[in-house]
């Protein structure tokens, strides 16, 4: 690619090298996000029937009423949805590795740089299921700590507050009383929200960091992250924010189109059919896909263009 950086970047700079990326190889990158959304719908359309079985069969939708053949299938179903996001993250970790490959001017080709990539297919899983855990265990533990600012809870809901024993409506400065106490909780949600997301953003670059560096374990790949974003997570965010804004039109497009379809399909089906929320799902579904392929492989080279500017800034590469 022409121009290819081989400097620091600044927030502007990398967005529009992303841009650039993935103008210029659309043709690459493009069928490697379609392989990596189709992976990832793969479990959830093999449960669409099950709804028109449940008709065909007259059962009732409820738990204890749907066949035992049925749950029996599940763990089949667990293990195809834990093959089939394996391979989507392999799919978008290459978009990155081949971004990056061309950013530092040793571009692979897709055969060559998935040949790394199989090997590794568990690492990727590995590590996505970490960074559920780790997102799962801040946000209960953020949550924890907002909680127990004095009185936030007894503000958003309503209630009397005492000191002891004593309401404080009964108070002189009553009024000022509970706008402090009302500051400082918006204060605490502020600090959770923006402590929360700063921890997302740690995580994020763990599968760019594994899908370029070959010796890295799935916790290593974490650590690695958490290290590189350390000091620019707020440029970071700045990034994410206007890749998504710009990207904003196409999603409310998206929405549209699967309205519009869903309704001319309400002309034809009552909404109380009992399979027209199953149709419903169907259609969001697929047009949410087409949104998503389109737009992963933006994602995942702005991922690896940041990734480059860490590397530059901090190692010098």
């Amino acid at each position: 690619m022409a121009n290819t950086p081989v400097a620091p970047m600044g927030v502007g700079k990398i967005i529009r090298t992303g841009f650039r990326l993935y103008r210029d190889r659309f043709s690459t990158y493009l069928p490697i996000g379609a392989m990596a959304g189709l992976w990832s719908l793969i479990p959830f359309l093999v449960l669409l029937p099950i709804p028109f079985l449940l008709i065909a069969w007259k059962v009732s939708p409820a738990i204890a009423s749907i066949p035992p053949v049925i749950w029996a299938a599940l763990p089949v179903w667990l293990i195809l949805f834990v093959f089939a996001t394996a391979k989507s993250l392999t799919n978008l970790a290459l978009i990155s590795r081949l971004a990056f490959g061309t950013l530092v001017d040793s571009a692979e080709t897709p055969r060559e740089a998935r040949s790394h990539f199989m090997p590794r297919m568990g690492k990727f899983l590995t590590t996505y299921f970490l960074q559920i855990l780790l997102i799962t265990a801040g946000f209960l533990g953020n949550l924890i700590i907002a909680g127990i600012t004095p009185f936030m809870g007894v503000i958003f809901l309503g209630g009397p507050i005492t000191i002891g024993g004593v309401d404080v409506s009964s108070f002189p400065f009553s009024s000022l009383i509970y706008g402090i106490l009302f500051l400082l909780a918006i204060i605490a949600l502020a600090v959770y929200l923006a402590a929360f997301i700063r921890f997302i953003i740690g995580l994020d670059l763990a599968q760019v960091s594994l899908a370029v560096e070959d010796r890295l374990s799935a916790w290593g790949a974490i650590k690695r992250s958490e290290g590189l974003v350390k000091g620019n997570a707020g440029s970071i965010f700045t990034i994410f924010l206007v890749v998504g804004l710009i990207s904003l039109p196409l999603s409310i497009v998206a929405n549209l189109v699967s309205s519009l379809i869903v309704n001319a399909v309400a002309l034809e089906i009552t909404l109380e059919a009992p399979f027209f929320q199953s149709i419903d799902f169907l259609i969001s579904l697929s047009v949410s896909s087409v949104f998503s392929i389109l737009i992963l492989p933006l994602y995942q080279i702005v991922k690896a263009a940041i990734y480059y500017n860490l590397r530059a800034r901090k190692e010098g590469i």
